[in-house]
This record gives structure tokens, C-alpha cells and sequence, in this order.
């Protein structure tokens, strides 16, 4: 009687780890769906923005391709991205980019200042301190790229150190 006890508690043990780690999996397959719903058409969001010091919308953008690079100002593989879009701006004068990272305050304004992006007019420098952009884009790999057309609908996405020649044969196919 002892051991038939002992096999039905074992059992339901057993059976209640399953179910566990089945809603696990099946909560994680529709967390990433609806990443990759978020993503494929561009979803309007507000941050901080470092160029201005007030919030930004993107609500306000133009209508035109838009890039956004999710970045760290400790990375190298950002800041060597940063000087490539630098150097080819003329390339992206069409184009908004948002750079957003979730650093620290001093941080990004300090990456700011040295990586002189003031210079670049279609730029923002967002703040993602609560991660709510970040979430929202399933970001876990720092550099991540996003690249939207005209009509606000995801034509590339990349995410880890990528060339900027990549990103403006994508631009140049909208």
C-alpha cells in the first residue's frame, strides 16, 4: 500500500514538472511571437532623448526609412558603427536613426560629447533606462539594427556588429 502511495505522489511530481516546463515553453513561443509581430511593422514609442533633453516621440519622425541600433557606449563594435555612420552621413541624410541604449545617464551624455554626435542632424541618442524598447524588440545582444522602409515595415534586422554598407544596400532596395 506504502509503495503505491509513494509511485502516485512520484507520478504527480513527475506530471506536475511536465506541465511546468510545458507552460514554460509554450509562455516563451508566444513572448517571442509577439516580439516578432512588434517588430515587423514599426510600433510608435517615447524615450528620453540625450540630444535635446526632453522626451521624443517618434510619432514626430518624417516619413522615411528609419534605423534604429540598439547600442552601449562600452561596446566597441557600437562605437565603431557610430564612426562608420559618421562617415558615410551623406548616405543617411534621408534617413532617421535612432540610436537607443539602456547605459547610465552620465554615460550615454558622455558617449554623446565624444562621439560628437551632435554633428549629425537625423540622429537621436535615446535612453531606454527602464528597458521597455529594449523588451519590446527582444533585444539581448548589443549591437542590434532595425531597418524600416517608407511605410514603416521591417526590411532588415541584424543583431551583433554589422557593416554600414549592409545597411545602405537595404536602404538603397526600398
Amino acid at each position: 500500500m506504502e509503495k503505491k502511495i509513494f509511485r502516485s505522489i512520484i507520478y504527480g511530481v513527475i506530471f506536475c514538472l511536465f506541465s511546468l516546463l510545458g507552460l514554460y515553453c509554450f509562455e516563451k513561443i508566444n513572448k517571442k511571437n509577439l516580439i516578432k509581430k512588434n517588430i515587423l511593422s514599426f510600433q510608435n514609442f517615447c524615450a528620453f532623448s540625450i540630444n535635446n533633453n526632453q522626451n521624443f516621440c517618434t510619432k514626430s519622425l518624417p516619413k522615411q526609412p528609419i534605423i534604429i541600433l540598439f547600442i552601449h557606449p562600452e561596446c566597441d563594435f557600437c562605437i565603431e558603427e557610430i564612426k562608420q555612420l559618421k562617415e558615410s552621413q551623406v548616405k543617411f541624410k534621408n534617413t532617421s536613426i535612432l540610436l537607443i541604449t539602456s547605459a547610465s545617464l552620465k554615460q550615454v551624455i558622455d558617449f554623446y560629447s565624444e562621439q560628437n554626435l551632435a554633428q549629425l542632424n537625423n540622429v537621436q541618442l535615446l535612453l531606454d533606462k527602464e528597458l521597455k524598447i529594449s523588451n519590446s524588440f527582444g533585444i539581448n545582444i548589443i549591437p542590434s539594427v532595425f531597418v524600416y522602409n517608407t511605410d514603416k515595415e521591417l526590411i532588415f534586422s541584424h543583431k551583433n556588429e554589422i557593416k554600414i554598407e549592409t545597411l545602405i544596400r537595404y536602404l538603397s532596395e526600398k
